[in-house]
C-alpha cells in the first residue's frame, strides 16, 4: 500500500474546452419527480462538470437546467463523491459519442437501473 501524498493524475478525455464558471444549476429526474440542486463548474459545447452538496445516487440519464433558463438532457459520463461529469444531448444530432465505449456504458447503466428495481421489489415482496 503506497503512502504517497501525491495527488492522482487524472488523464483529459474531453474533446472540447471547458470553461470555469459557478453557475446555479438544477438536476431533475425519475420524470420529473426528483430534483437535486448543483453547481455547475465548468461548461463546454458538449457538456459540463457539476458539483452536488452530497452524494446522491443518479440515473445515466438526467435533465440540467442552468440559471438563466438553459435545459438540456444529458448523459452522466462519470461520477466521484459529489462531483460529476456530463455530455450533452443534442436531439437533432443524435447522442454525443456514440462509439461503441460510449453505447456500451447505456447499457450497463441501464442494467444498473433494472438491477435496482428488481432489488427493491424482491425487498418489498419478502418484507414481513
Amino acid at each position: 500500500m503506497s503512502t504517497s501524498t501525491e495527488p492522482l493524475v487524472r488523464f483529459e478525455q474531453r474533446h472540447e474546452k471547458r470553461v470555469s464558471t459557478l453557475k446555479k444549476g438544477r438536476i431533475i429526474f425519475n420524470n420529473g419527480h426528483s430534483v437535486v440542486d448543483c453547481t455547475v463548474r465548468n461548461l463546454s459545447e458538449t457538456g459540463a462538470g457539476l458539483e452536488l452538496p452530497g452524494h446522491v445516487e443518479l440515473p445515466g440519464t438526467i435533465t440540467l437546467v442552468i440559471e438563466g433558463g438553459a435545459k438540456r438532457e444529458c448523459d452522466v459520463v462519470w461520477s466521484a463523491n459529489n462531483k460529476l461529469g456530463v455530455t450533452y444531448i443534442d436531439a437533432s444530432l443524435g447522442r454525443q459519442a456514440e462509439g461503441p465505449r460510449h453505447l456500451l456504458l447505456r447499457r450497463v447503466r441501464s442494467i444498473e437501473e433494472q438491477l435496482d428495481e428488481l432489488r427493491s421489489e424482491i425487498e418489498t415482496t419478502l418484507a414481513p
